[in-house]
């Protein structure tokens, strides 16, 4: 089964929702570039041929290839599907899926070119990308052992009755005092608890970015650009426990909400060059992004049961949480070859691209907006975790693309290892376009097909990981992309 050995922290977990994870780091960090269907067309390898707007988020050089003013405008319908289920019931599996409607692009390219001089083009670009879309529809169930309530008795039992977790478990009666004033539950060690968890995951990165391009003797490109980032991200858990036995039955639901704003900034500077007229080769830094984000929480459990003694239950409510923090993502190094060909009356290029970037840069400070010492220490904590989970990535993108008349057919392939430093899957996608080009006008058709094998962790019990509720999440995406360009 993938990806087992990181599934504590691969996800924000069901009762930790108010505490920022690895997998928050790498869920800001991790993701594949869109754009234009162009670009999607061709895997988003573009890194050394350029002439596309969505390149400024690659290698901004390649803003130097236009001739001429282009606006694009770039809708796209995105599909998903997950089926999820519990390790210890693998027999179980639930299938979700959701469909939306996005924009993944608008931009616009001003061309200012100087034929008579060295410098051939000076053009500037702004515009909006989709960097990320993290819209997911999941349900998990099955019938294992253990129960979240034993997360609750050991919190309770360590630190106390707290606002969120242990203490809306208290309230609702899950959990109380025995008679050695100890926390305890309802449960024994080897129930069998029916599971059931939904997650409604909704939000993006959308990035608005501004650069500058130039070609220089037809032989060198350079570019720089910068990028304003906007993370929107929401998550509402719904948890629930379903036990039955001759003498006792239960009932439990726990909802967490969660909802992440912010923004942040980050720059890129690129170059292309020219080797000979048919192999062209680029590099690109790119910066950390520096965001300033917002989280807003809140939890709510319900619990009843009944026995033959006795029947009662309750219920429990959070007060709103809110927290400011830091965020910085790793910086990005990017390498390029691509080539011109031509077979009679066809001409294409393929261009491959290799990304090279560092997870252990990821970095929070829980310092930025609070003079708690705690959140020093807590700072620590979570980028010490991040030290020992995560590790480099190298990451692989190919495109093609074939031009007949005015008919243009791309294929893309992209490879991605994983950034935890215990696991060895990669994951990979597809893609295909289409395009026509016209008077004045373009039109790109492009479709993109990635497939993700995650764990889950439903819950974690502190101190006797063995008890937590571990799952698998496959998601299928897909993508339909469609470009409407104008050239002046």
């Amino acid at each position: 089964m993938k990806y087992l050995s990181y599934i504590i922290i691969s996800i924000v977990s069901l009762g930790t929702v108010s505490a920022q994870t690895v997998g928050d780091a790498v869920r800001y960090s991790n993701y594949s570039p869109l754009g234009t269907a162009g670009s999607v067309g061709l895997g988003s390898s573009i890194g050394a041929m350029g002439g596309d707007y969505s390149v400024i988020g690659i290698n901004p050089a390649g803003i130097a290839e236009f001739r001429s003013s282009v606006f694009t405008f770039t809708p796209s319908i995105n599909t998903q599907s997950s089926d999820g289920f519990f390790t210890g019931d693998p027999n179980t599996s639930t299938n979700r899926s959701r469909s939306s409607f996005l924009v993944d692009n608008i931009s616009f390219v001003a061309s200012g070119g100087n034929r008579n001089g060295k410098w051939q083009t000076s053009n500037w670009a702004v515009g909006f990308s989709k960097l990320a879309d993290f819209s997911r529809d999941v349900k998990i169930e099955g019938s294992t052992q253990g129960t979240i309530t034993d997360r609750f008795v050991a919190l309770a039992n360590s630190s106390g009755l707290d606002d969120f977790e242990a203490g809306v478990a208290d309230e609702a009666e899950a959990i109380f005092l025995n008679q050695d004033n100890v926390f305890q539950s309802d449960f024994f060690d080897d129930d069998i608890v029916n599971k059931d968890v939904f997650l409604d995951q909704r939000g993006s990165i959308n990035e608005i970015s501004f650069g500058w391009a130039g070609n220089y003797d037809n032989v060198l490109n350079l570019g720089i650009s910068a990028g304003i980032p906007f993370v929107s991200y929401s998550e509402n858990k719904t948890y629930k426990e379903n036990f039955q036995a001759d003498d006792f039955s239960s009932n439990l639901e726990y909802i967490e909400s969660l909802n992440t704003s912010g923004a942040g900034i980050n720059f890129k500077l690129g170059m292309q060059y020219r080797a000979m007229s048919q192999l062209r080769v680029g590099a690109a830094i790119h910066s950390p992004t520096w965001y300033k984000l917002n989280d807003n929480y809140a939890t709510s459990m319900t619990y009843q049961f009944s026995s033959n003694a006795e029947s009662g239950g309750g219920s429990g409510q959070s007060p709103d949480g809110s927290f400011k923090y830091g965020y910085t993502s790793p910086w990005k190094a990017v390498g390029s070859i691509g080539s011109i060909y031509k077979i009679g009356s066809i001409k294409g290029f393929v261009n491959a691209d290799i990304e090279y970037l560092d997870f252990k840069n990821n970095e929070f400070d829980f310092t930025t907006d609070s003079n708690d010492p705690n959140e020093g220490t807590n700072t620590q904590n979570i980028n010490g975790e991040i030290d020992n989970a995560l590790g480099s990535a190298t990451n692989l993108r190919l495109g093609t693309e074939l031009a007949y008349e005015s008919v243009r057919f791309r294929l893309g392939y992209s490879l991605s290892s994983s950034p935890y430093t215990n696991d060895s899957e990669n994951s990979s996608s597809w893609s295909t376009g289409l395009g026509f080009r016209g008077d004045g006008f373009f039109i790109d058709l492009g479709y993109r097909r990635r497939s993700v094998t995650e764990g889950y962790n439903a819950y974690s019990v502190p101190g006797d990981n063995e008890r937590d509720g571990l799952a698998n999440i496959d998601t299928n995406y897909g993508k339909v992309v469609a470009t409407v360009g104008f050239t002046f």
